[in-house]
């Protein structure tokens, strides 16, 4: 019995130690939302855009975007094939999808089960009470409490790098429907040339990801001129 509390004291010991020697928190899994040339909506010029942990929520729902036409975003500016000039600096736009529909059925067919269920209140009050308790108030792991349609815009250069993929140029990550690069992003774009980019569409409810992510089968193709 001695040896035993003694081998264990020795391995709370060292547990401690480790703790002793930890340096801050670990690191973030998705670093890549700290990567330069993503751009996040501006929180002194959209409140309540897209932030960090919305960008960490859709790294995280990656695996699960769907191709459907009917519900993704399009790109109204360029048209396909265009040709864009050097200057002035181009707006990026698009539609919004149908994100919003799909919350607007959601919500009726949530009112009518309510209005079904109406005379049966406290079980309703239990259910709520159970749901608080589960954590569905709670914002999505990324810490983020973004509620709205949201879209990730990536650019890519159309000519494949040497390992046969195409190379991410830009990571647009937004709540509006429209973007216009700055200088530096205009130049990164000029650059390549022959460009794709691809808009996801989704929505997020207290900062997860409830519909989508969509996306159109095939991306948009343009090419801006040299100076």
């Amino acid at each position: 019995m001695f040896v035993a509390r003694v081998m264990l004291f020795g391995f709370v010991s060292a547990a401690l130690a480790m703790e002793g020697c930890s340096s801050g928190p670990p690191p973030d899994p998705y670093p890549s939302c700290s990567n330069g040339n993503y751009v996040l909506d501006d929180p002194t010029i959209t409140p309540g855009g897209f932030d960090s942990g919305a960008c960490v929520a859709f790294m995280k729902a990656i695996p699960t975007i769907q191709t459907d036409a009917t519900k993704a975003p399009e790109f109204t500016t360029p048209l396909a094939g265009a040709l864009l000039p050097a200057t002035p600096i181009a707006t990026f736009n698009w539609t919004p999808g149908q994100l919003a529909s799909l919350r607007v059925i959601k919500s009726r067919s949530w009112r009518r089960s309510f209005l079904h269920e109406l005379g049966r209140a406290f079980e309703l009050e239990g259910v709520a009470h159970a749901a608080t308790d589960g954590g569905s108030a709670d914002a999505g792991d990324g810490g983020s409490t973004l509620t709205s349609d949201a879209y990730v815009v990536i650019f890519r250069a159309a000519a494949a790098s040497s390992d046969g993929g195409l190379t991410e140029l830009l990571r647009v990550m937004t709540i509006n429907t429209s973007f216009t690069p700055d200088d530096a992003q205009w130049a990164t774009l000029q650059a390549a040339g022959a460009i794709e980019a691809s808009v996801y569409g989704m929505h997020f409810d207290n900062g997860t990801i409830t519909s989508g992510p969509y996306t159109n089968p095939q991306a948009r193709a343009f090419s801006i001129a040299q100076q």
